[in-house]
């Protein structure tokens, strides 16, 4: 079990300095570029799971269209999911970006109800509208320090929560890597087609940038891997409360890298969107537990 927070914990840290790296190059590179980049370099952490796992040729496995067209689904969802965040990046704190797209975990439960016809009792419905309670505190509309930037980040969340909630139509007998990797196929397609269409081509300028979107790809991919590894050690409802530090992480990370410490703004909604998440992570291990209730 110890292992797996630190694992977990480290995955959730590299996905925050991925942010990092993300936010210093935006300064000279668009976020089409850069989510082109994320994206292919998000092959490399796949193949190596499947290598070390020894079911590389799981990848030769026939689907059937309709899964093919869940895969487009989810590939165009994250290549959304990443313009709206890397955007956000570049408009807000950094960690009200880190804060505001944990509104995922409440997304996913609101659409397991329309697309796996999932039933969602009183004390989940009371978390999902506890966490969204907690993010427009954090968004402030109506008044005037409101961004409408910060709608970018719960859209990602949004986007990202329809990739998690459609790979459960997927049979379990699939691996996840190989359905990973071919929905990966259309994210850094259309992530490709969007960057061709609304940015110029610009090369790399120095190796110190060529060093950050290395730094990308590398820490993207050792965060996928970590979760996938953390995951495999434990029970999820033991590990997914862990996924909470991302919030503490943002805020030291925009306040070391980039001298910001909205406390202001994150306070208490960020206190809100906890408990939600932790609520709904306590129901479902309870219903896991004793699926009668």
């Amino acid at each position: 079990m110890t292992r797996a927070i630190f694992t977990i914990l480290g995955a959730i840290f590299s996905f925050s300095l991925m942010g990092v790296a993300v936010r210093f190059l935006t300064a000279d590179y668009s976020v089409f570029q850069i989510s082109f980049t994320r994206n292919l370099f998000g092959f490399l952490p796949i193949l190596l799971m499947l290598a070390y796992s020894r079911e590389i040729n799981a990848l030769k496995a026939p689907f059937v269209p309709r899964e093919w067209l869940i895969c487009v689904t989810r590939g165009g969802s994250v290549a959304i999911a990443q313009i709206c965040l890397f955007t956000a990046y570049t408009k807000l704190e950094f960690a009200m970006v880190g804060t505001l797209v944990f509104a995922g975990p409440f997304f996913v439960t609101a659409l397991s109800v329309p697309v796996l016809g999932a039933q969602v009792g009183f004390w989940r419905w009371s978390a999902v509208f506890m966490g969204f309670g907690g993010v427009v505190m954090i968004m402030q509309p109506g008044i005037g320090i409101f961004s409408v930037f910060s709608v970018l980040p719960v859209m990602a969340a949004l986007c990202y929560a329809t990739s998690s909630t459609l790979v459960k139509l997927f049979p379990a007998d699939y691996l996840s890597s190989v359905i990973q990797f071919r929905s990966q196929i259309f994210t850094a397609g259309l992530s490709l087609i969007l960057w061709l269409c609304f940015d110029e081509i610009k090369p790399i300028a120095s190796a110190y940038d060529l060093g950050l979107f290395l730094a990308l790809g590398a820490l993207g991919g050792a965060g996928v891997l970590g979760l996938v590894s953390a995951y495999r050690m434990t029970q999820l409802s033991l590990l997914a409360p862990f996924e909470y530090f991302g919030i503490p992480f943002s805020m030291f990370l925009g306040w070391w890298f980039f001298a910001e410490a909205p406390l202001d703004r994150l306070f208490p909604g960020v206190l809100a969107i906890i408990a939600g998440g932790l609520l709904i992570i306590w129901r479902q291990a309870r219903i896991k537990s004793d699926p009668s209730r």
